[in-house]
């Protein structure tokens, strides 16, 4: 093992015996996935960016001074033959997924806490290693061997806290999880992310930050407070953080209930490797799971889902969840088959003479924990939603995903990126952060319809009009469209000039918006870039 575990404060008398959990963490995961994505020599710097700003760098890039929180040009000054790539979560899952087929023949059962990071309950080690040593020893050297990365252990009495020590290979003793966890700073907030995908990353940043400015440093000072003073100033978001930072509230879920298994089996017929057929199963699979553990009144926070190819192999992973949506697990089962049918090391259909006996065969979905109780009732919306859902699945299934389409936002700077179409009942995936900050965007209200026609705008002299950074060189006065006549404009905003990708030869744009409004009453919203007016919004 590369690094040594060093241990904490041990039991105090009067003290409960802990309920132990060992934390895997793939350091800097989002980078090192974005380096297999691209394909990228284990030597080359990598960075992965979110809102134009690092949040993830491997070992050769920090070599070369590039940290997370740097801006995009920053870095580039650092490390000019930089690889930077957007932060792609959708790859992370699915490459990590293929890597955890070294735990099958290890470890009875493992919970994927999210990409990068699995846990194991201590108790599962006991019957195969004399200690945690020695089965964390064991671990890393198999998980090594199969992947050729970097595990670092932690271990501890709750997932943040062995989360956090996971960063630095610490082994917490039993019952020292409290005293650990009051020394680590709260910007270790950031860990609990991983444990609840329901948290949102904006709130918590910025909480952090307010407690920093208050002077709470540490997350022993914050849970100090009592917990009414927390309440009042920070509401559910503050308590969770403070039930983790006293190292309650993440033990594992002692009160589940496991009276019989609840299992729902889809065959595939033919067998097939598509991942987008798979989800489309997977995704009603998990509803039918989810409506008998709700008739049942309880709620599933792991399940479990079985992969079993034509040839008898079988991939099988337990995904912790947050929310029991089908949508949700739908997107974990393709990425364990994703990660699975392209691992180097995952056994493959054996090819025969019909196409048919390859691909996956059998899905089946068990829900591994349940948590009582959980006080339900019948939602109004329920009511007369069956039909509607049927009818859109059976399009979807005979001219595929595409075929329904759910309307959204998505970060940009300009109408025509902003759209964002969707495939009915599947996650959002924007490629571009609808949170991050877009300088220079269109404010609201936006145009009711969105176009790119070449139009001329004229000024009262019958010249065209010019838009420099500094503005325009003429007041408009006439507006032609193509097709649609002339307009006489009577009042128009200020330019907006918005120059991006100046980095990349290649992806530099230049561009001017200017909204006007005509003697008729209509509004219009014009661009002019490569010396070209074109009409792209109107307004309602």
């Amino acid at each position: 093992m590369r690094e040594q575990l060093s241990a904490q404060r041990g039991p105090q008398p009067g003290e409960s015996a802990p309920q132990r959990v060992l934390v895997l963490v793939v350091p800097d995961w989002p980078a090192l996935a974005a380096a297999l994505e691209a394909d990228a020599l284990p030597t080359a710097p990598v960075a992965v960016l979110h809102a134009n700003r690092v949040v993830s760098v491997n070992a050769p890039a920090r070599a070369l001074g590039v940290e997370p929180a740097m801006t995009t040009r920053a870095a580039r000054g650092r490390c000019p033959d930089l690889l930077l790539a957007p932060r792609n979560p959708d790859a992370e899952a699915r490459l990590f997924a293929s890597a955890t087929q070294a735990l099958d023949d290890t470890v009875a059962r493992f919970t994927v806490l999210g990409p990068g990071a699995v846990s194991i309950p201590a108790a599962s080690l006991r019957h195969t290693h004399p200690d945690e040593a020695a089965a964390v020893e064991h671990l890393l050297a198999a998980l090594t061997e199969s992947t050729g990365w970097e595990f670092l252990p932690g271990i501890a009495d709750t997932h943040f806290a062995a989360l956090l020590a996971a960063r630095t290979a610490t082994r917490v003793a039993p019952g020292g999880t409290r005293a650990f966890l009051a020394a680590q700073p709260t910007r270790a907030f950031d860990a609990a992310l991983l444990l609840d995908e329901t948290l949102d990353p904006q709130a918590l940043a910025e909480l952090v930050s307010v407690l920093q400015r208050l002077g709470l440093r540490t997350l022993g000072a914050f849970a100090q407070l009592s917990p009414t003073d927390i309440g009042t100033r920070f509401g559910p978001l503050g308590l969770r953080l403070r039930d983790l930072a006293r190292g309650v509230g993440q033990r594992g879920l002692r009160d589940h209930s496991r009276a019989d298994d609840l299992v729902v089996e889809a065959p595939l017929e033919p067998p097939t490797p598509r991942t987008d057929v798979l989800a489309f199963r997977a995704r009603a699979a998990a509803a039918q799971l989810f409506d008998e553990v709700r008739r049942r009144s309880l709620a599933c926070t792991q399940v479990t889902i079985r992969l079993t190819a034509a040839g008898g192999q079988v991939s099988e992973r337990t995904w912790r969840l947050e929310d029991m949506t089908d949508n949700r697990v739908a997107d974990r089962a393709r990425w364990q088959a994703e990660g699975w049918l392209t691992s180097r090391t995952a056994p493959r259909p054996a090819a025969t003479s019909d196409e048919n006996d390859e691909g996956i065969a059998l899905l089946t979905l068990t829900a591994a924990e349940l948590a009582a109780p959980l006080a339900t009732q019948p939602s109004l919306l329920d009511r007369g939603s069956g039909a509607v859902a049927h009818s859109l699945e059976r399009v979807q299934g005979l001219f595929g995903p595409d075929s329904v389409l759910v309307p959204g936002l998505q970060g940009g700077r300009d109408p025509q990126e902003t759209n964002l179409w969707t495939p009915w009942q599947q996650a959002p995936r924007p490629d571009r952060d609808p949170e991050a900050p877009w300088p220079g965007a269109i404010p609201a209200p936006h145009p009711a319809r969105i176009l790119s026609t070449p139009v001329e705008l004229l000024d009262a002299a019958g010249g065209s009009v010019v838009a420099r950074s500094s503005g325009l060189d003429s007041r408009p006065a006439t507006l032609r469209i193509p097709g649609a006549g002339t307009h006489r404009i009577v009042d128009h905003s200020s330019p907006w000039p918005v120059e991006t990708g100046w980095w990349e030869p290649a992806l530099r744009q230049r561009r001017v918006r200017l909204q006007v409004l005509a003697e008729d009453g209509a509004a219009f919203l014009l661009c002019r870039e490569d010396g070209q007016w074109r009409l792209v919004g109107e307004y309602a």
